[in-house]
């Protein structure tokens, strides 16, 4: 398990204690779920447990939550600008985006090219970003294999060609 940012909240929304939140997971129907908890930090900086009460996507990168015993903007006006995160587990065979950021892309010859600074959500899929090159995050066509333990990602030769462009 381990905790993860799922979003920002940005502002309140109406007087009724709800918030407007900017998503940072490709799934925010499952990590805002009404029942879900997710770990705010309070007043004093401690992370803490609240229960979601009302979920709706306003957009397709904005969330409008509700949590539980906050129905009042005046309670809750001091969450703005702090980060919701959940403590999730990653399905086997799939990875946290941000756990990609820092390993070391090895092409198929065996070669270190350099690290991942980024991952970027493209219509197209997904890309690694490393230095100049935008690399598919697609497995078995650019990524040979990924590992989580030695913190590498080794590319297939079409991989490979892409880094040559």
């Amino acid at each position: 398990m381990a905790i993860k940012n799922i979003g920002k909240i940005v502002n309140t929304f109406g007087i009724k204690g709800q918030l407007k939140v900017s998503i940072s997971t490709s799934t925010p129907e499952t990590r805002f779920a009404i029942g879900k908890t997710v770990l705010i930090d309070d007043e004093n900086g401690h992370e803490k447990e609240y229960t979601i009460s009302s979920f709706r996507m306003k957009g397709d990168r904005i969330a409008i939550i509700g949590l539980k015993g906050y129905d009042d903007i005046n309670d809750i006006e001091w969450m703005s600008g702090r980060i919701v995160k959940e403590n999730v587990r990653a399905p086997k065979g799939t990875f946290f985006y941000d756990d990609l950021v820092g390993m070391t892309i090895i092409d198929a010859n065996g070669n270190a090219y350099g690290q991942v600074e980024t991952v970027n959500k493209m219509p197209a899929g997904d890309y690694l970003v490393c230095g100049k090159s935008y690399i598919p995050f697609k497995e078995g066509i650019f990524i040979e294999s990924v590992d989580k333990k030695e913190k590498t990602i080794r590319l297939t030769a079409l991989g490979t060609e892409v880094l040559a462009k």
